[in-house]
């Protein structure tokens, strides 16, 4: 399986969005500055990226649910929250969706304007799931009374739960956005409404469970074993962590798989470990498998802890920068810019 030009998950320098001359023109020291982290990237693959073991695991990190506020009319308080326990389901799986009435932050508030009227509870709250054709899936009414997925009665977190049904998947291998209407009523009629959503997946391959690595040419590989369903493009993540839990590095593979079932690389560059000193076993602590054949895409679940590698020492790894021919080249050129 050959690997493909990808779009790394971590983000990018923020010069990398700027003309090289409009940043020499700005200052000497910015197009200097510049032209240092374009050499700090270059030491790297595009397709593995060193992570800071302070920072929260990014694939984890980018599934976490938003949450929606909007205020009453005039900006009255309550204003209601809503979200998800997830980004993504599929089919059979249940979804809860949470919503929760409170007065704005007073950092949001503008002084120099009357005060709306602030409504009061107790509050009905209702919930409307439409697919992207505008068709109606579900009325859902929410709950505080600790029962049926809601957590505490009367701590002010209504919940409602959804089995996503088979009768408004997406075909295998897609996805299709989902809104939920949430409206919040009391005895008064004064009324709050906010949208949320979330992902329907039906991922056209899936992880199988099945992991194995091995040391090549100074980097360590974790291999994945897929099952796919439908023929495609796919795209691999996974992150790998210390055996304390700190995330060292994000790799990347996107490749083209026919039905029946793969082996699928994850090759985390050998420089990154060893810079980081921390000899393994390491911890596969999250991976996940996307159908990137439509938008959007056709998201997997993040499985989390999922393998754990043998012990390799830290030295067994390259020490050999990789030498990003496009970051070097960049920053060449930046570097000329500075001297003229």
């Amino acid at each position: 399986m050959k690997r493909k030009h990808i779009k790394p998950l971590l983000a990018a320098s923020l010069f990398s969005l700027a003309p090289m001359a409009t940043i020499a023109a700005v200052t000497p020291d910015l197009a200097a500055q510049a032209a240092a982290e374009y050499r700090t990237m270059a030491r790297y693959p595009e397709w593995s990226q060193p992570v800071s073991g302070a920072l929260a695991d990014p694939l984890q990190a980018g599934r976490e649910a938003t949450v929606q506020t909007q205020a009453g009319p005039a900006g009255a308080g309550p204003a209601l929250s809503v979200w998800a326990s997830d980004i993504r389901y599929s089919t059979g799986d249940t979804a809860h969706f949470y919503a929760s009435l409170a007065e704005r932050p007073a950092s949001s508030v503008n002084l120099l304007a009357p005060a709306p009227r602030s409504a009061a509870g107790p509050w009905a709250v209702t919930g409307e799931l439409v697919d992207n054709n505008g068709q109606q899936l579900a009325m859902l009414s929410y709950r505080d009374d600790g029962k049926d997925g809601d957590q505490q009665a009367g701590d002010g977190v209504y919940t409602a739960s959804y089995v996503l049904p088979a009768t408004h998947q997406p075909d295998l291998g897609s996805a299709k956005n989902i809104a939920i209407k949430v409206t919040a009523v009391n005895a008064d009629q004064d009324q709050r409404v906010a949208l949320g959503g979330f992902l329907f997946s039906q991922p056209g391959a899936q992880l199988t469970g099945e992991y194995r690595d091995r040391l090549s040419e100074g980097s360590l590989v974790v291999a994945a074993k897929v099952d796919v369903a439908v023929a495609g493009r796919y795209h691999l993540a996974g992150v790998l962590a210390s055996a304390l839990g700190e995330s060292l590095s994000l790799s990347q593979n996107a490749v083209h798989l026919e039905p029946g079932s793969h082996w699928v690389d994850l090759s985390f560059y050998g420089l990154i470990l060893r810079e980081a000193g921390v000899s393994g076993p390491y911890t596969l602590s999250s991976v996940t498998l996307t159908t990137a054949g439509a938008m959007p895409n056709a998201l997997g679940p993040v499985v989390t802890a999922a393998h754990v590698t043998k012990p390799y020492l830290n030295l067994q790894f390259t020490d050999k920068p990789f030498g990003r021919a496009d970051l070097l080249d960049a920053a060449t050129r930046l570097e000329g810019l500075v001297k003229r």
